[in-house]
């Protein structure tokens, strides 16, 4: 192979990395901005209004004063687009290993079960003073499956268009992944171990051992998750 084409192959490589990696970031950003940020704030209303006065100036265990909305949501908002653009990252990274059909139920309660198991607790105010404990514990599971799902909606839409073919969605792409913030560091780091498994042509091997590992390390994931959330909701309902 020449020098001439080994540079351009290079720069094919790159910007189909650059691409996928970008999809990602900016599908993650936008479903965590919207339905974690967003959600999570309306969640917390709702929640604010099915229980009693008394949680009323409580701090919540995300740090925010209940009853109270200030420019702090913008925090939320960007803290929650951050980590939707990894979880974005993730699926397009993960997404070829998955079969077509079973990447929006598969990702979804994959999300939904990670994310629950790591906000539902007993401990503090959200699952301790605000009512009904059981709508807490189902609002905090749905968002973020919610926000996983259309994270693949997203990206899934996204990847029928081709890469780089219309100059205003590339920039439109590129502001909201930029909204995730250090998710573009993490992104950087996916596309660059992307692009050397592409240059040592070893993208086919990590394909075919993706095809096995990845669907199985989400199920495996999912069932612990599950146990782990299951016993801390029927320790705060009851």
């Amino acid at each position: 192979m020449t020098r001439a084409r080994r540079s351009e192959t290079f720069a094919e490589d790159l910007r189909s990395v650059i691409w996928w990696v970008l999809v990602g970031a900016a599908a993650g950003a936008i479903a965590g901005g919207v339905v974690g940020g967003i959600g999570g704030r309306l969640a917390m209303l709702l929640l604010r209004l099915t229980s009693s006065d008394d949680v009323l100036g409580m701090t919540s265990d995300d740090g925010f004063e209940i009853g109270v909305v200030t420019f702090d949501t913008v925090q939320l908002v960007l803290a929650m687009a951050m980590l939707g653009g990894i979880n974005g990252v993730l699926y397009a990274a993960f997404r070829g290993a998955i079969r077509p059909r079973l990447r929006l139920p598969l990702w979804s309660v994959f999300a939904a079960a990670l994310g629950g198991a790591n906000v539902v607790h007993e401990d503090g105010v959200d699952f301790t003073f605000l009512e009904p404990a059981a709508l807490a514990v189902a609002l905090f599971v749905f968002l973020p499956g919610a926000a996983a799902a259309l994270v693949v909606v997203l990206v899934e839409r996204w990847s029928r268009v081709e890469p780089w073919s219309d100059r205003r969605q590339s920039v439109a792409l590129g502001v909201a992944a930029v909204a995730g913030t250090f998710a573009l560091v993490f992104a950087a780091l996916v596309a660059a171990g992307a692009l050397v498994l592409r240059r040592a042509r070893l993208d086919g091997l990590a394909g075919r051992v993706g095809r096995i590992a990845v669907p199985a390390a989400l199920v495996v994931v999912t069932a612990v998750s599950v146990w782990e959330l299951v016993g801390e909701s029927v320790r705060i309902v009851d």
